[in-house]
């Protein structure tokens, strides 16, 4: 009994604080300062579809297979979000502000109807889903390649800069 109290009494004592180590998750949601611009850089949406001969498409364009193995450092999948297209962009991009030290992530986008990338959380892949892609340089419109009918469509692409 006289052990149970010493040990009682010592906790205090022995326990201390210690700093939060990262843990898993998604990046922060941090608001861009006002300092910073983002910039949209999709290329022109109006394209050839299969089921008619010019659409005005909202989208439908991706980064090739390529440029995302060297230039993506995150990507975040999940199902029809509850709030607006334009609330979600935001949240992207805040994401990908919030990613790494300062500057790390340069640009994201954010598509609906993204396929999901085998072994995504143990699964085969190929699910539709809105996708949050992350990317560590600035991307003009020119890198982009049109992407399978349905996929990659309501996008939003913010580069973001911000002085010094």
């Amino acid at each position: 009994m006289r052990y149970l109290a010493l040990l009682t009494a010592s906790l205090p004592i022995l326990a201390t604080a210690s700093p939060l180590k990262p843990r898993a998750g998604g990046p922060a949601f941090i608001p861009i300062p006002a300092n910073c611009t983002v910039i949209n850089s999709l290329p022109n949406t109006t394209r050839t579809t299969t089921s008619c001969t010019s659409a005005n498409l909202p989208s439908g364009y991706m980064l090739p297979t390529n440029f995302t193995a060297t230039h993506e450092v995150f990507a975040e999948y999940f199902p029809q979000p509850s709030v607006t297209p334009s609330q979600q962009a935001v949240k992207c991009q805040q994401q990908c502000y919030g990613y790494g030290t300062k500057g790390t992530c340069k640009a994201a986008l954010l598509a609906y109807g993204v396929r999901t990338p085998k072994g995504y959380l143990g699964t085969e892949g190929g699910v539709p889903m809105t996708a949050c892609l992350m990317y560590d340089v600035h991307v003009d419109s020119t890198m982009f390649v049109a992407s399978p009918e349905g996929q990659f469509v309501n996008e939003t692409m913010g580069n973001i800069y911000c002085p010094g």
